[in-house]
């Protein structure tokens, strides 16, 4: 058994595929599969040791600038006073998908309705208002879905999916149910309210496994994140990685969202839900078009404060500068058509201003930066959807 385990490593790491497809064969897929995921494995740990490498530096140069102070009163306004904030997001490595499917804003619903993009499978759910923001209010034992105009939608072979969530004084639990094909459920993401308790179970049906971790549940809102790639699975809450499944076994066709309390009227509220198909690499998005058009840097409403769960797209493109000396960018703002042209366009010069200031601030020299705001006025898309509007607002990486 140890001469064939030396012989299959020797033929899978000397890339001899078509010789060692055949012994894999032979030897049975259990085998296969571990020898898989081994490679698979060390290939992530590298990978992950690499970027870890280079953000520690990053990490380095944060802290001495915070020592030296800002050079400039507007600088300073806008980049030091979050820099406390941001420095946990140094190694924060989602990226959201490059396609987005399902978008819901909450814009223009009403208070006390159902809303209107999602669909009840059991209990109640409405729109509610949080400082005069709308919000999704998860009422009692409840189940909801996205609705799409194709019912026999299904979820692609590759996905992210976010949305943000609000710890408060009531007690509960929250989860996403992932189905299959034949809508059984296979995969379950839950997290308790009350207490710091996260857990994530798959293979429902059959062989259940779960991986349970910690976060954070301090009052105010939360961002969730997910992302699926064929069989891998990670979750984040805020800046931590609370799940990291290699080889989930199982096709996520739906989700349905659930929530109860131990009181019928208690109540989860969630908002900026947002599902996209499965990331393409942001460089080979670069070789391919000459841009990186990026949905994953989000700002505050109505400003150029950049969210911090924005650092996972931010990370990879300082990423890609630091490996490649020679690219430049012109880092182009877009809106969509909410508020007036004048407004749209100089928001949007300040949003290409704040990411290119994030950039320099990870160390990319400013010479290689250069910002330029567009506004409303070369949308992607309709700004009559949810989807559409999400789209149109973006931040765009030009090669010079």
């Amino acid at each position: 058994m140890k001469k064939v385990f030396i012989m299959i490593c020797m033929l899978t790491f000397t890339g001899m595929h078509l010789y060692s497809q055949s012994w894999l064969e032979k030897i049975g897929n259990r085998v296969k599969e571990k020898v898989v995921q081994k490679v698979e494995q060390r290939i992530d740990d590298k990978t992950e040791e690499m970027t870890d490498k280079a953000l520690d530096k990053s990490e380095d140069s944060i802290k001495k600038a915070g020592k030296k102070g800002s050079k400039s009163a507007s600088s300073e306004g806008q980049v030091g006073s979050r820099q406390s904030s941001d420095a946990s997001y140094l190694k924060y490595d989602f990226v959201p998908g490059n396609e987005i499917i399902f978008e819901d804003d909450l814009r223009g619903e009403q208070k006390g309705e159902f809303p209107s993009k999602w669909d009840l499978i059991e209990g109640n759910a409405e729109i509610a208002q949080i400082n005069g923001e709308n919000v999704l209010a998860i009422v009692g034992f409840t189940y909801i879905t996205p609705l799409f105009k194709d019912k026999n939608y299904k979820l692609p072979d590759a996905f992210t999916l976010e949305y943000d969530f609000l710890i408060d004084k009531h007690d509960g639990e929250h989860s996403l149910e992932f189905m299959n094909d034949n809508n059984e459920a296979v995969a379950s993401s839950l997290f308790w309210k009350d207490n710091e308790r996260f857990l994530f179970s798959w293979n429902l049906t059959e062989n259940e496994r779960s991986s349970e971790d910690s976060y954070s549940n301090t009052p105010g809102w939360h961002h969730y994140a997910l992302s699926f790639n064929k069989r891998a699975i990670k979750v984040y809450i805020d800046n931590k990685r609370v799940a990291n499944i290699p080889n989930a076994a199982a096709r996520l066709s739906k989700v349905r969202f659930f929530a109860r309390g131990s009181e019928n009227n208690s109540v989860f509220h969630i908002k900026n839900i947002r599902l996209a198909k499965g990331a393409v690499p942001l460089y080979d998005r670069l070789m391919t078009d000459g841009k990186i058009v990026t949905y994953g840097i989000t700002f505050d409403v109505g400003k150029a404060t950049i969210k911090k769960e924005s650092m996972g797209t931010i990370n990879e493109i300082f990423g890609i500068l630091q490996s490649y000396p020679s690219i430049k960018f012109s880092v182009e703002g877009h809106t969509d058509n909410t508020g007036t042209a004048a407004s749209n366009q100089t928001l949007s010069e300040a949003r290409a201003k704040a990411v290119c200031e994030k950039l320099q601030q990870l160390g990319i020299e400013a010479s290689r930066l250069s910002a330029k705001g567009y506004g409303m006025s070369k949308p992607l898309d309709t700004n009559a959807t949810p989807e559409g509007r999400a789209k149109n607002r973006r931040v765009e990486f030009v090669k010079k």
